[in-house]
């Protein structure tokens, strides 16, 4: 799944192309991944400029005239892709944007057809209800806040990132890599880190975010940007899909369990802590 570095790898190719153009036509091909209904859609979103884009947790925004927001998420295989308007769709193509007075035309491909695109109206202070629960941005909480909301739940520390509640756009690759990099073991109960250990991990996430953005994303499957490129940051990965590996840190063995229900990759060596048993959810 695109994680917050490949989304905002994707808005940042977008925003460069697409601020202020307008839309022309709208096709939708599976109507399943749209949420509403598509004639009604296909005509509110005609004659829409594109003021800006954002993203919000692992969310596309595109801010739009008429205060209106166009949300996509992309899920477990979703790509937003520019190509030319005379680009015949592929066979997974389940949306397609067409802009007045430009060449190109917008293509939603989703594999999985987990993927989901909504249009929404914004509030006066450009909030979307449908975001409205989604927790803090990783890159801009404060480290003090970071550790006050840790300490005050009882949850597995892997888990707990995950939650877009508590922490919006973290997914399975960032929240190994980093508590990896904090020696922190995926299964250690949140309240019992010490302040030291999560000052830790909130350097470690912050940088390592950082350098996956900078890298255009992870592309470990599917993920590709706007262009259609391939992201860099798989090369750096230390522990993610590595399991049987050498630890890149103390040549220990990589091992992967089930923590939360998802696949985690870490080193027992480097990351110590005996395995707790997964307690209910606060």
């Amino acid at each position: 799944m695109p994680e917050l570095p490949e989304v905002e790898t994707i808005v940042r190719g977008l925003r460069k192309k697409l601020t202020g153009w307008e839309f022309s036509r709208s096709e939708i091909r599976m109507a399943k991944c749209l949420r509403g209904e598509p004639d009604k859609f296909c005509e509110s979103l005609r004659g829409r400029k594109i003021l800006g884009l954002a993203r919000r947790g692992k969310n596309i925004i595109f801010h739009l005239s008429g205060g209106a927001g166009l949300i996509v998420h992309l899920r477990m295989t979703g790509q937003l892709h520019l190509v030319q308007a005379r680009t015949p769709p592929g066979a997974h193509t389940h949306a397609l944007f067409s802009f007045r007075n430009h060449p190109d035309q917008l293509c939603f491909n989703d594999t999985r057809k987990f993927g989901r695109i909504g249009l929404e109206k914004m509030g006066a202070g450009g909030e979307l209800a449908s975001l409205s629960r989604l927790g803090p941005e990783p890159l801009e909480i404060s480290g003090r806040e970071f550790v006050r909301r840790i300490q005050a739940k009882k949850r597995l520390i892997k888990p707990l990132l995950l939650d877009q509640n508590f922490l919006a756009g973290v997914g399975n690759i960032y929240a190994d890599e980093s508590l990896h990099r904090a020696r922190i073991h995926p299964r250690r109960n949140s309240a019992e880190l010490s302040g030291e250990e999560l000052r830790r991990l909130y350097r470690a996430l912050k940088r390592i975010l950082q350098a996956a953005i900078l890298a255009g994303g992870t592309s470990v499957r599917s993920y590709v940007d706007s262009a259609g490129s391939r992201g860099g940051y798989q090369n750096f990965l230390h522990v993610y899909q590595r399991e049987g590996e050498p630890c890149r840190n103390c040549g220990g063995t990589l091992v992967r369990e089930r923590v939360g229900g998802r696949s985690t990759f870490f080193c027992p060596r480097c990351q110590p802590g005996q395995p707790i048993k997964e307690r209910a959810r606060k």
